[in-house]
This record gives structure tokens, sequence and C-alpha cells, in this order.
């Protein structure tokens, strides 16, 4: 989804290199995993791509913003036992990060946002922040976060607590992105809201139970109701977050003060 002006990959690197010291550079992080009989696999990484450039587009009418292309693969280990999974353990996925940033702070890039669209992601990008700064000593600006976090409140008005996993949610957005790949012909209706994987997790923990994602048929919850309508409304709010996201982070980076 490249957009001209907007997305690193389409820039020479003339461009690039004029822009790394005053741009906010955004990094969509997706994966490559099972999404149940319906959806592709490369769903994370293309709904997080998306956010992350119909922000930018509207982040940089205030502020120099630039979106890297997205990285496609993650950590998915508990994917792995259905198949038509791509994924690393957490110690590559976060050296990975790091030497990407290690690359981009020696071109001049400073203010760098990792903007991530799987649930596996969440922690470790959390934790190569920290090696970033604190032990790499990059002379950088980061921030690690996901995208449902950044837009909790658009989300809730919704009625949905987090994107959960080929469920109503992400299907909506599929069909609201690329519907020619969304089978809903496929789709397996259940009895109940949620699956037993999607029930929520004791308040303030991370849980994990050993077998729950291979005992299961790999969804949270029914696509059954997932419509194009609902993903574009749910598209368009979440890129707004995240766009203010861009321009406060921005704001508060040295790029942002003069520094």
């Amino acid at each position: 989804m490249g957009r001209p002006g907007v997305t690193f990959d389409t820039l020479t690197r003339d461009e690039l290199n004029s822009a790394a010291a005053s741009t906010t550079l955004v990094l969509p992080l997706g994966s490559t995993e099972q999404h149940a009989h319906h959806l592709p696999a490369r769903t994370d990484a293309a709904i997080v791509e998306a956010i992350a450039v119909r922000a930018a587009l509207l982040a940089r009418q205030d502020i120099p913003v630039l979106v890297a292309p997205a990285l496609p693969f993650g950590c998915a280990h508990h994917h792995l036992p259905f198949g038509g999974t791509m994924s690393v353990t957490a110690p590559t996925y976060i050296s990975l990060l790091c030497e990407l940033v290690a690359g981009l702070a020696g071109e001049g890039f400073r203010s760098i946002v990792l903007l991530n669209g799987h649930g596996g992601n969440d922690g470790p990008i959390r934790v190569a922040a920290d090696r970033i700064v604190n032990e790499e000593q990059f002379d950088v600006h980061v921030a690690a976060t996901s995208y449902w976090t950044v837009a909790a409140p658009v989300m809730s008005a919704r009625g949905f607590d987090g994107p959960g996993h080929a469920g109503h949610f992400e299907t909506s957005l599929m069909l609201a992105l690329e519907p020619d790949l969304v089978h809903l012909d496929r789709r397996s209706v259940d009895a109940t809201d949620t699956t037993p994987l999607g029930r929520p997790e004791l308040p303030g923990a991370t849980v994990r139970r050993s077998g729950l994602w291979a005992a299961s048929d790999g969804r949270t919850d029914d696509a059954s109701r997932a419509t194009a309508d609902l993903g574009a409304a749910l598209l368009g709010g979440i890129a707004a977050a995240v766009a203010q996201f861009l321009v406060e982070f921005h704001r508060s980076s040295p790029l942002g003060t003069g520094g």
C-alpha cells in the first residue's frame, strides 16, 4: 500500500536522508499467521499497515511523518499447530527490531514509533524499546504501542475491548480493506459471541494456559456479524486516534521541541 510522499519505500535515498532528522518514522509490525478458515494469513500485517498509512496522512497536516514497510513476521508460535503460519521467537524478534532501529538511527532518524498489529508482539516490542534506549543507548525517541491500545476509546465505543482473532472485528476490517481475500462462506458460526479462547483474562493480568490455543479452532469470537461498513468506520476512528498519538509523540520528542 505505497503512498508517494508518506511511505518510506516510495522515496529515494536523497529524499529519505533529507527527511530523517526532522521526521517521525512509523514501523508497522504485523504477522503472517492462520486466521481461521475465512481470512488470509496476511490479515494482521494488512490491517496495521493500512492504519499506519491512514494515520500518517492525517498527522502530516501537523508534523513530518513517514511509514516504513510493514514487517510481516512476528511472534506467532501459538498459531503453529494450525499451519498457515510463519513465526520467530521473541529473542529473535527483539533483536531484529533493535537492529532495524540501529540502522535507522545511523541514518539520522531520531523519532521512531513501533506500531504493532499482532497480539503476540505486544510484550516483545516494549522490551525492544527499553533495550534500544537503556541498553543499546541509541540517541532516539522511541514509542512502542499496539493500535488497539492507542485507540481503546474508539474500539470500546463500538463494543470491542480488543481486536480478538479472526472474529467480528478483524473480519469487518478485512471486508473494508481486501474483500476479495475474505471467504465469508467459510466462516464458522458459534452459539455464543466468544469462544473459550476469547474469554476475558483476569483484570490487570496476562494469563496464559498451556494447550488452550491448540485445543481451540484458532478463533476468539464469532465473525457472522462482520460487515464492510463496520470495518470502514473502525478504520477511520482508529486511524484518527493513531494520528493524534503520532502528533503528540512527535511534539514530545527533541524534534518537536527544537532540540
